[in-house]
């Protein structure tokens, strides 16, 4: 019997350092294209250009975690993300003021990101700023999406909206719109922002 438990822990084990591994190698994959089309999404040619920035579109992170994993620098973190260096070019320049991809489908995964996302400094705090200005843009379409979504992850969306220092900056007038769009969105939207009030002032 010990030695069925044994071999039983063993590869548990070992498939969790299997695991670890595929994760780590799928990082540097997608690290490597997203280099890959960056670069090609700068050519002078119309068609090209586009094609390589739906291509980096696509392979840009889908979920906080991701993000974190490829752009991320925390004070967690050993040593910074593999793409830390890549921040402004990556997100700042691009991701953030992608016009060649349809805004539904853009809408959707800067949605996905934010939903269990934590504010940190530069990667973090760049992407928040994009996903500032559309949703000041568009609040109609964003909530759209939102409407489809259960109520933790609609406050799980707004709380990182407003989270960071000074989260009172973070409320521009033009959200009070949403309260004319929908009233129950509005509502949870205003929730997440006093909790993010409130746990700004204990820090």
């Amino acid at each position: 019997m010990r030695i069925k438990i044994i071999i039983i822990l063993f590869l548990v084990f070992k498939l969790g350092l299997l695991s670890a591994q595929q994760s780590a190698d799928s990082i540097e994959s997608k690290a490597k294209k997203l280099k890959q089309y960056y670069l090609l999404s700068k050519s002078k040619t119309a068609e090209v250009a586009d094609m390589y920035e739906q291509k980096f579109f696509e392979e840009f992170p889908d979920n906080f975690n991701e993000l974190n994993e490829l752009y991320g620098d925390n004070e967690q973190r050993k040593k910074a993300a593999i793409l830390n260096d890549e921040v402004e070019n990556h997100i700042y320049k691009l991701f953030n003021n992608l016009k060649s991809i349809n805004d539904t489908a853009y809408y959707k995964k800067i949605i996905r990101i934010a939903i269990g996302g934590k504010w940190d400094a530069d990667a973090v705090n760049i992407f928040q700023n994009g996903l500032m200005n559309r949703v000041v843009n568009k609040p109609e379409l964003t909530v759209f999406i939102l409407r489809k979504m259960s109520q933790d992850s609609i406050k799980s969306f707004w709380y990182f909206y407003f989270d960071g220092p000074l989260p009172k900056k973070h409320f521009d007038p033009s959200l009070k719109k949403i309260k004319v769009i929908d009233k129950k969105i509005y509502g949870l939207m205003m929730e997440s922002y006093d909790e993010v009030l409130k746990a700004w002032e204990k820090e």
